[in-house]
């Protein structure tokens, strides 16, 4: 929902990889006080449909792509897009707290998807679509103890012992990734 934001170019350093940040923003020096108004900015800019859109552009042209991760806004954009073509290429897809996945809970993801989600949410009840999202044969979980935002620093939700674990996790995903392209 920030976009590309300091603490996401530090992810990027931390992961070591290239990687492309696609912002809900066009704007890529637009910088927010709060969640609420970044929200609001997101929801006046189009919202979920026009970032899908914007993701499904770059997916198409990004031949080389074969890792993707999401948060927020993005995973649930990215969601929408992984039942489509482009994404058939991708070996990895991690979702972190995408709110709107309940919307497209339909979706077959034609790619590897991990969804991962806080265990509280003001929106939805996040077990229920665990639940449902488990009994469909998808890679589900939840991260006890934690709320919306947990792997932003700049969230009020942000939680520094998930952003640990995950970070550790998405730098082995990576290096797994990379040697069996490798082999």
């Amino acid at each position: 929902m920030f976009g590309h934001t300091p603490a996401v170019a530090g992810l990027v350093r931390q992961l070591n990889v290239n990687a492309i940040v696609i912002s809900p923003w066009d704007d890529p020096g637009r910088h927010f006080r709060t969640e609420q108004e970044a929200y609001q900015a997101f929801i006046v800019d189009g919202g979920i449909g026009r970032y899908a859109e914007k993701l499904h552009k770059a997916l198409e042209q990004e031949q080389a792509l074969k890792f993707v991760i999401g948060f927020s806004a993005g995973a649930s954009a990215l969601w929408i897009n992984s039942e489509r073509e482009c994404m058939k290429k991708i070996n990895e897809t991690v979702l972190f707290y995408g709110s709107r996945i309940r919307d497209y809970r339909d979706i077959q993801p034609c790619c590897p998807v991990r969804l991962i989600f806080a265990e509280q949410e003001q929106a939805f009840t996040p077990q229920e679509l665990v639940n449902d999202l488990r009994l469909r044969g998808l890679s589900a979980e939840i991260v006890k103890g934690t709320v919306h935002g947990f792997m932003n620093s700049y969230s009020r939700g942000s939680c520094v012992k998930s952003q640990t674990r995950f970070t550790a996790e998405l730098l082995h995903l990576l290096h797994a990734s990379k040697d069996k392209a490798a082999a």
